[in-house]
């Protein structure tokens, strides 16, 4: 059935065959954690020709333990090292995120292409199974968008790659978070502090979704499309930990770092 598809990413096409070396090079490469025939189906489905399965900008094997950033050895990273008391325990992407993720991201965002949703829910996939067990999570929990930004958009990235993932996986969606103050884009934003201070109090609680008795056992992966300070998803990580319980275990995991 490939040979007649598109790449969504060139629009060039698929064409199996020429495909064969890429995947397996790829599929090896990010195996570490899970067995190789399960990462190969998963890369074996990305809808992405030979040269952009090639191109693809993928994290290497050491990054902060922490946030998930590329670097040459494991560890903390110079930011990392600054915070204390860390809400999150820690952030795993699966790309760097270059000129082709912006790209590509922003057709998705801004222009609704749906094809890169089940694009980027099988990325997520991926990551998954390269950092982390689909069973080590209750459910998901995506980033909610503030209602004026929704309206404008027509639809929430995040959750509509939520829902699609959770399916994937096996692991409920489940929306506890309310956006309650609408923050500039983070491209417009200057400096790190900014960003933090914009981010503080954005998100309420909604959480009759789950039950107090739970909360505490529960292990909640987060998901957003980026990770860029962590602003967003540490203020998430925050509202959840203050009407769940300060022993629920929560990470995030994003498609670009």
């Amino acid at each position: 059935m490939m040979t007649r598809c598109r790449c969504v990413a060139c629009a060039g096409r698929i064409v199996p065959r020429s495909r064969e070396s890429a995947i397996r090079s790829l599929a090896s490469q990010l195996s570490q954690r899970t067995r190789y025939p399960v990462m190969y189906r998963l890369v074996a489905g990305l809808a992405l020709c030979a040269s952009c399965l090639e191109q693809l900008p993928v994290i290497g094997a050491a990054t902060c333990r922490q946030c998930g950033r590329e670097q040459a050895a494991e560890g903390l990273c110079q930011d990392c090292h600054k915070w204390t008391g860390e809400t999150l325990q820690s952030n795993r992407s699966l790309l760097r995120y270059n000129e082709w993720g912006k790209n590509l991201l922003s057709t998705y965002k801004y222009r609704g292409e749906e094809r890169l949703a089940a694009l980027y829910a099988e990325l997520l996939a991926i990551a998954v199974h390269r950092y982390h067990h689909a069973a080590a999570f209750d459910c998901i929990v995506p980033v909610p968008l503030h209602e004026q930004r929704l309206r404008e958009r027509g639809f929430n990235q995040v959750e509509l790659l939520a829902g699609r993932l959770g399916a994937r996986i096996g692991v409920p969606v489940r929306p506890l978070l309310h956006r309650t103050k609408r923050t500039a884009k983070l491209s417009q934003q200057s400096g790190r502090t900014a960003r933090e201070e914009s981010m503080d109090g954005a998100f309420s609680w909604a959480g009759e979704h789950l039950g107090q008795a739970q909360a505490d056992s529960h292990r909640i992966l987060l998901l957003d499309d980026i990770y860029t300070t962590g602003s967003t998803l540490r203020s998430c990580a925050k509202t959840i930990r203050e009407h769940a319980g300060s022993m629920c275990h929560i990470c995030s995991v994003t498609i670009y770092r």
